[in-house]
């Protein structure tokens, strides 16, 4: 995929969002506030549809592109008055360049989360992480299944979201020849809505590898974006670019990151 085609076009995407959308229409009564409070809601209670692509820069000996293309359905399910439970997942599609170009399916993954279906301000869910050894390549995976706790808690007020998601998995099957998985991750989410539909953004990926060394166990990216609520027919949506320096990265890289969003929202 040839990034310099994708950063130009994402972002003449976005300058022309408000031109794609009528100005003040609300789709099925849903308001451009709520359906940015829903879409960093990890814990949304409609279904979303998000597609990323997460070009890493300077990866390798050579400074090259670390690509990951996901897919990361969100459906949520009523179990009853009480509770819901919130299903996602992430299907990645992996170009990696070092120590020899590879790309394919690398791992997917499932979170499950059980959170109360009457809720206010502060949302809460506590569940589970899933990791399977889907890899087309054993260069994109870890060849193990894992699992391991989850749990998310979101603030809403006004213009503002914060709230973060956590995980850890550790391995308990899959080739034993393969190190074994004991991975966290951390999505600190910063959200402030701005008029018609813009809103500012910041939700790094924040993860450390307990089995790696010290300096290779951490990725810690620091940095936000912009993002817009638009309307192309009857379908709402979501368009964000986000970019991330890297003030922790392995040994490797990458050094730094461009995240762009696209994400499809069927609030009814």
């Amino acid at each position: 995929m040839n990034h310099l085609f994708v950063i130009p076009a994402w972002m003449v995407f976005l300058m022309c969002a408000s031109q794609l959308s009528v100005a003040g229409e609300v789709i099925h009564n849903h308001s451009h506030i709520e359906l940015v409070r829903q879409y960093q809601n990890p814990l949304a209670r409609y279904t979303r549809v998000q597609i990323e692509d997460n070009a890493q820069f300077g990866f390798g000996p050579d400074n090259e592109v670390l690509n990951f293309f996901r897919l990361q359905p969100l459906i949520p399910f009523q179990l009853n008055q009480q509770w819901d439970l919130v299903t996602r997942f992430v299907v990645p599609i992996v170009h990696q360049p070092w120590p020899e170009s590879t790309d394919g399916l690398s791992d997917i993954a499932m979170q499950v989360f059980l959170t109360p279906a009457q809720t206010g301000k502060l949302i809460w869910g506590i569940g589970a992480s899933f990791l399977f050894p889907t890899a087309t390549d054993e260069m994109i995976g870890t060849e193990k299944w894992s699992a391991g706790p989850a749990a998310a808690m979101v603030y809403i007020n006004g213009h503002w979201i914060i709230g973060a998601v956590a995980q850890n998995v550790f391995s308990f099957a899959g080739d034993d020849g393969r190190q074994d998985v004991n991975a966290m991750t951390v999505r600190p989410i910063v959200n402030y809505t701005l008029p018609n539909g813009w809103y500012l953004t910041s939700s790094p990926t924040i993860a450390a590898d307990w089995k790696a060394d010290e300096k290779n166990r951490w990725l810690v990216p620091v940095g936000g974006g912009v993002g817009k609520i638009l309307t192309i027919g009857r379908q709402q949506m979501s368009a964000v670019v986000e970019s991330y320096y890297h003030a922790r990265s392995p040994e490797i890289g990458p050094d730094w990151q461009l995240r762009l969003q696209f994400t499809l929202l069927f609030p009814e």
